[in-house]
């Protein structure tokens, strides 16, 4: 039996993109940026790294040093900061800066706590506009008129 090899240059897949639009190659090489709000965060917050690194250990019960948040700060790769210790963070820096670097590239963004009211609002509108329409829909459908 002869083996037969073929070059596939393309996708298959028929499945849609999770994100439209693609990407460009390195879009999301955020490591730097990340690491540099994480060390600006730390600068701007009044705090030395002690305290951010004690309350972050008092919020999650857990042993964080300021060694830590150095290396997390630093621009060596292999030093990330776990999902877990980057809300505490920026609960502890007061900043949500770091987030938001994480998520700029995919085009969202951090709801702030003061604008949590007004983004369910919204949600809750879009949600009554569209069953108003469902329901005008059924009543032309099936010829019912309101008083």
């Amino acid at each position: 039996m002869a083996n037969r090899t073929t070059k596939i240059t393309g996708g298959m897949s028929t499945q849609q993109e999770l994100f439209p639009g693609g990407m460009e190659e390195g879009a999301l090489d955020i490591d730097l940026g990340h690491r540099q709000s994480i060390s600006k965060a730390m600068h701007n917050c009044g705090k030395d790294r002690y305290q951010i690194a004690a309350e972050m250990s008092r919020l999650m019960k857990a042993t964080i040093t300021k060694e830590m948040l150095d290396k997390y700060a630093a621009s060596a790769p292999e030093n990330g900061m776990r999902a877990s210790m980057l809300s505490a963070f920026c609960r502890v820096t007061g900043t949500f800066d770091p987030i938001r670097c994480l998520l700029e590239p995919l085009g969202a963004d951090v709801v702030n706590p003061e604008d949590q009211g007004l983004i369910k609002w919204a949600r809750l509108t879009r949600q009554r506009e569209s069953i108003d329409r469902e329901i005008s829909e059924l009543e032309s459908k099936n010829g019912i008129r309101r008083k």
